[in-house]
């Protein structure tokens, strides 16, 4: 598989990224022991969804994944003038994630798990970043203006990726087998570098752990003002240096959002992803979401499709309607539906229908 060129650019990220690094532990190091201005914030999202797969109708409790429930502790403070040192310490806690739950697992114990546990710098030249935290083109796919991510965007399998489709009495592959939105490598071990705002214009670049694999992250992302509106999009890549048969996994995708000024969005999200080994085929995700905001209530449409997932001709497909009414900056109340369906050549599965309703209550 030819390299794609931004691959090569990466090679020199992690001697970059290691010095940033070590200048943000001396600095650090060397600043007067002072006390830092911390912030404590969070939410709760608590999530009620029917499920019928065509065989069985159920009803859930569950911690809505799209939006997990979450609380950190965030804090900075000058050095010197013109640069400030800071912490972003971040924990979920989810009982019931509805990315878990299934017709056979009904109830998950709850737990806590890391998100984010890191240290930087901030200044004129930009922000580096030293622990665990985001890879650079974390949310790259994800970019999305219609007020309604809470609960539909194209993180497609965060509400309901453990539910099989069934045909009959044949349970075939889980929904979050056969699609998904392909938002690069997540959270991990990593430095991170980002470039201060050139006009609509920032980039950043990342290098770090991820199990017991490398990765490299770039990612360059627009946000500006359009005719009283607003526009925002990113296009990142991401390669996973897995070894093996496998070899490299690279990600390529990207998002836009264009919301105007009279509240009509548009969202779009196209990614692919490919390995080294010719016997693995390359997966696709597309996404498209239509949406109106007018004063606290948003409602959106939207549809996705995933190719070659599970198995080389799988196509599966999802389409939804999402609404969000907040109440207030700190109180969002939400409903949707969603269906997914799974098109196999050979084999009739019946399509998972899901019904949701929830709240997030935001401190």
């Amino acid at each position: 598989m030819r390299e794609p060129r931004i691959a090569i650019a990466l090679q020199a990220a992690p001697t970059f990224v290691a010095l940033s690094a070590a200048t943000l532990l001396l600095a650090i190091a060397a600043t007067p022991a002072r006390a830092f201005e911390y912030k404590l914030s969070g939410h709760v999202n608590r999530l009620l969804v029917q499920v019928d797969d065509g065989t069985q109708n159920r009803l859930f409790h569950a911690d809505n994944v799209n939006s997990q429930t979450r609380f950190r502790f965030t804090g900075t403070h000058e050095v010197q003038p013109g640069l400030r040192a800071g912490i972003n310490w971040e924990v979920g806690y989810t009982s019931n994630p509805s990315s878990s739950i299934s017709m056979t697992t009904r109830s998950v114990d709850a737990t806590f798990n890391e998100r984010h546990a890191e240290v930087f710098l901030l200044g004129p030249w930009g922000k580096a970043s030293f622990g665990q935290g985001d890879g650079a083109a974390n949310g790259g796919m994800e970019v999305d203006l219609s007020g309604t991510t809470v609960i539909n965007y194209s993180g497609v399998t965060d509400i309901g990726a453990g539910f099989a489709l069934r045909s009959g009495a044949v349970v075939g592959p889980t929904i979050g087998a056969t699609i998904g939105n392909l938002d690069f490598e997540s959270r991990y071990d990593r430095i991170r570098y980002d470039t201060p705002k050139w006009g609509p214009l920032s980039a950043a670049v990342s290098f770090g752990t991820k199990g017991n694999n490398d990765v490299h992250e770039a990612a360059v992302s627009a946000d500006s003002p359009l005719a009283g509106g607003r526009v925002a999009a990113t296009l990142g890549f991401s390669r996973e240096r897995r070894g093996g048969a496998s070899g490299n996994e690279d990600t390529l995708g990207g998002s836009l959002s264009w919301r105007a000024a009279n509240g009509f969005n548009v969202t779009l999200a196209l990614g692919v992803s490919e390995d080294d080994n010719p016997a693995l085929v390359r997966k696709e995700f597309g996404y498209l979401k239509l949406g109106y905001i007018v004063g606290n209530h948003a409602v959106s449409v939207d549809v996705g499709r995933g190719q070659d997932f599970a198995l080389a001709g799988d196509r599966a497909d999802v389409v939804g309607v999402g609404y969000n009414y907040t109440a207030a900056k700190w109180l969002d109340l939400y409903a949707g539906a969603k269906q997914h369906k799974l098109d196999r050549a050979g084999t009739a599965f019946d399509a998972v229908n899901f019904v949701m309703a929830g709240m997030r209550l935001k401190f």
